[in-house]
C-alpha cells in the first residue's frame, strides 16, 4: 500500500508511523522546511541556554498519546503541574496591577459572578453523552445556535468581568466569544471531564521541558530511522491538486524544482483546512464537504515572546485590558537571572498584530510589558508568531463557530473515497496536540483495516 500524507506535524506524523507499522510505503509531503507543523520551539533567538514556545506551549494530564511520546522520546514535564483557572493571579486593569485579594475589591461580587458564568457555560457538558458525537447532545441545535457573547450578555457580570470571559475565549478558543458555539464548549468540557475520569485523575497542565516540538521532530528521526526504504519526507514541497478514481489518488505537488504527480491508494490531508482551500480537487467535491472545507473557523493567535536580563515582573498569568491580553513569564521553571515574557493575543487582537511586522510586534508588546510591570531591564531577545498570517496554517487551531457543529462535525471525519482528513480539526480532543495526534492514528487505522 503506497499512502500520501500531506503535513509534517504531529497528526501527518502519527498517521506515517502507523501506516508504517501496518507495512505501508509513506510519503510526507510538507510545505515548510521542519517538522512540528504548530508546535515550534524557538531555541536560537535568546540567550543562556532558554527556550520558548511560539505554537502550542502545554501538555495536560489527561493527553495521554502525547505523554506516551512523551516517555518514549525521554521528555519530561517542566515544572510542576497546575490546574487551569479563568480568574488569573493578577489584572492590569485602568492603568494599574491588582492582584489576591484586591481583584474582589475591583468589582463587586467579581469572583461570584465569573463562577456563576463558567456554571452556565459548563452545566449543558453533563448532558453530552458521547464527546466524539457532539452533534447527538438533546439541545444540539439551541446550543449551537447560541455563542458565548450570548451568554455573556444575558449574565451579571461587571465590566473587570466581562473582561475576563472575553480573555479566556480569546485564550482557550483563539477567538472572540461571538465565534464560540456553545455546543462546542460542551463539547470541550464533556471530553475533558471523560478522560479525567476514565483516566482517574484531575486535569491539570505543564509545559514540556525543552519545547513542545522536539516530539515531532524525534517522530520524524524515528520513522526515517527505522523505515528508510518505506519513509520518505519531503519538505518545501506544496500540495496543488487531488484526483482520485476507483483504483488510486493522484496529487499535483509544487516545489522549487517545479511540478510532479504523486500516486497513492490512499491521500492524508493532516494540515490545516485553510491552505486546502487553494487545492484544486479535480473531482468535485461532496457539497456539505466543500463547505465545511471552506468555512470552518480557526482562531488567530500572535504569541510575542521577549527576554529581559533580569526578572522584574509578578509571578503567574496576568490579564490584562491593554494590546497584549495576557502576559505571563514562560521560562518560570527554566534556570538563569533572564527570563522570558510572553504575551499570548487571540481574536480579535491576535489578527490586528497579524497585520504588521515582526519586528511591529515585537516593539509594541515590549512597550506594553514594561508599561505593565514597570520593567527597566534591558531586553535582550524577541520574537513574535502571528499563526493566522502564515499560508501554510491560516490560522492557530480549529474553533466551530454557531452552527457549525450540527453541520460539519460529521461529514468532517468521514473519509472521501480514498482522501482522508487529519488534524487536531477532526479530533476529539479539538484544538490540541492530543487530537493531532489522535487524529491521525485513527485515520490511519481506518486505512489499514
Amino acid at each position: 500500500m503506497r499512502v500520501l500524507v500531506v503535513g509534517a506535524g504531529l497528526a501527518g506524523l502519527s498517521a506515517a508511523e502507523v501506516l508504517l507499522n501496518a507495512g505501508a510505503d509513506v510519503t510526507v509531503i510538507e510545505a515548510g522546511n521542519r517538522p512540528g507543523g504548530r508546535t515550534r520551539t524557538v531555541r536560537d533567538r535568546f540567550r543562556h541556554g532558554q527556550v520558548a514556545d511560539s505554537g502550542a506551549e502545554w501538555v495536560d494530564s489527561i493527553h495521554w498519546r502525547y505523554r506516551e511520546l512523551m516517555a518514549r522520546f525521554g521528555v519530561v514535564d517542566e515544572g510542576d503541574p497546575a490546574p487551569w483557572t479563568t480568574i488569573r493571579r493578577w489584572m492590569f486593569w485602568d492603568g494599574r496591577q491588582v492582584s489576591g485579594r484586591d481583584l474582589d475589591r475591583l468589582e463587586a461580587g467579581l469572583f461570584t459572578a465569573v463562577e456563576r458564568y463558567e456554571e452556565t457555560t459548563d452545566a449543558p457538558a453533563a448532558t453530552l453523552i458521547d464527546p466524539s458525537r457532539p452533534d447527538l447532545h438533546p439541545d444540539a441545535t439551541f446550543l449551537d445556535s447560541r455563542s458565548l457573547a450570548d451568554v455573556i450578555a444575558e449574565s451579571d457580570l461587571g465590566p473587570a468581568g466581562r473582561l475576563l470571559a472575553t480573555r479566556n475565549a480569546q485564550g482557550e478558543f483563539a477567538a472572540e466569544p461571538r465565534q464560540v458555539s456553545c455546543l462546542f464548549v460542551a463539547q470541550q468540557r464533556a471530553h475533558e471531564r471523560e478522560e479525567a475520569r476514565r483516566q482517574g485523575i484531575e486535569v491539570t497542565a505543564n509545559r514540556v521541558a525543552g519545547g513542545t516540538g522536539q516530539i515531532a521532530e524525534a517522530l520524524a528521526r524515528e520513522s526515517s530511522g527505522r523505515f528508510p526504504d518505506r519513509f520518505t519526507i519531503l519538505f518545501g514541497h506544496r500540495l496543488t491538486s487531488v484526483e482520485q478514481d476507483i483504483d488510486a489518488v493522484t496529487a499535483v505537488v509544487r516545489s522549487s524544482d517545479g511540478e510532479t504527480s504523486i500516486s497513492a491508494d490512499h491521500v492524508v490531508l493532516a494540515c490545516s483546512l485553510v491552505p486546502l482551500r487553494n487545492v484544486t480537487f479535480r473531482n468535485t467535491l461532496p457539497p456539505l464537504l466543500a463547505k465545511a472545507i471552506s468555512s470552518l473557523g480557526y482562531g488567530s493567535i500572535t504569541k510575542t515572546a521577549v527576554q529581559f536580563e533580569r526578572r522584574e515582573w509578578v509571578s503567574g498569568y496576568g490579564t490584562t485590558d491593554s494590546v497584549s491580553q495576557r502576559i505571563y513569564e514562560t521560562t518560570v521553571d527554566q534556570v538563569g537571572d533572564s527570563g522570558i515574557l510572553m504575551a499570548y493575543c487571540g481574536g480579535d487582537g491576535g489578527a490586528r498584530l497579524a497585520d504588521v511586522s515582526e519586528e511591529e510586534r515585537i516593539a509594541l508588546i515590549t512597550e506594553d510589558m514594561r508599561r505593565v510591570h514597570s520593567l527597566s531591564a534591558t531586553s535582550i531577545g524577541a520574537f513574535s508568531r502571528s499563526w493566522s498570517a502564515h499560508p501554510n496554517y491560516g490560522g492557530a487551531y480549529a474553533v466551530y463557530e454557531p452552527g457549525q457543529v450540527t453541520k460539519y462535525w460529521r461529514v468532517l471525519r468521514e473519509p472521501w473515497g480514498r482522501v482522508h482528513l487529519a488534524g487536531e480539526h477532526v479530533a476529539t480532543c479539538t484544538g490540541y496536540m492530543e487530537g493531532a495526534i489522535e487524529s491521525g492514528r485513527d485515520v490511519a487505522e481506518r486505512i489499514t483495516s
